[in-house]
């Protein structure tokens, strides 16, 4: 089956609370598995976890605010704090507590965040194929971030962005995952992602880990072009974070590139 065909065994449900509507996909049972997706991508990227690891986990894989069919947020000028402030709504709402949160990207960004604020409902924290974001940075830099990727939305459409970005996304650019990269970016939108541009743009994720801080996990693609190994390895290093996998022969999107590898390091934390 493609993809393509397995994604459309996971529904995109949605849940209200506090005057918001926040979509994800869910499956399985037991330990709660959260899942939060990069810039460019979406619940369904998530696939091959939702397929293989729900025998093992309760898995809920979500779209970031401003994507897919999740409201977004209140604020132009978003922090990550902001995007795991909603996660903890979602998850109250869910009633759902002691999580492995996985964040990949720049939603590695925001489950560092939430980590920060929540330490209590997390059990264990994975970041993969880290976008570590650029507060700090040269100003013109920073705006350039800011503008790059809403700038090629509007000028490409979705469709059009998928095309030119999906190749760089994965070591094994078949024509089916080309195609599934192409039907996951329909879900983005622009201002959800001009506002997950700002946050990649103007935060880190250095503003929210702690030296040799517990319970976290690094992962990185041996062959990530967009978020390269060597500055993770560099990351972890910094802040003394243990284990840091290397996973061979996987672009940015690790976990669909060598998704059984990914979700053995999962399966460790169950």
């Amino acid at each position: 089956m493609t993809l393509i065909g397995q994604l459309a065994q996971y529904e995109l449900k949605t849940i209200q609370f506090n005057g918001v509507q926040q979509s994800y996909r869910e499956a399985g049972k037991g330990k709660t598995l959260v899942l939060l997706h990069g810039i460019s991508s979406g619940s369904g990227s998530w696939v091959k976890q939702l397929q293989n690891l729900s025998p093992y986990f309760h898995v809920i894989a979500w779209d970031a605010p401003g994507y897919g069919k999740s409201d977004e947020l209140t604020t132009k000028q978003p922090t990550a704090q902001d995007y795991a402030n909603r996660l903890k709504e979602m998850l109250d709402a869910l009633a759902l507590k002691d999580i492995v949160l996985v964040g990949h990207s720049l939603g590695a960004l925001q489950a560092a965040a939430f980590y920060a604020l929540y330490p209590d409902d997390v059990s264990a924290l994975v970041i993969a194929n880290v976008a570590q974001g650029y507060k700090g940075f040269d100003v013109q830099q920073q705006q350039d971030v800011f503008e790059k990727r809403p700038k090629m939305l509007t000028a490409l459409g979705a469709k059009g962005m998928a095309k030119s970005r999906g190749p760089y996304l994965v070591a094994h650019a078949t024509t089916g995952v080309l195609q599934f990269i192409e039907v996951i970016m329909q879900n983005i939108h622009l201002v959800g992602f001009t506002h997950a541009s700002y946050l990649l743009a103007y935060d880190s994720i250095q503003s929210y880990l702690k030296i040799g801080q517990a319970n976290t996990i690094v992962v990185m693609g041996m062959s990530d072009s967009i978020t390269p190994a060597k500055d993770i390895q560099a990351l972890a290093e910094q802040y003394q974070l243990n284990p840091c996998y290397q996973i061979e022969d996987a672009g940015h999107l690790s976990y669909l590139d060598q998704a059984e590898q990914f979700n053995q390091i999962l399966l460790s934390l169950n």
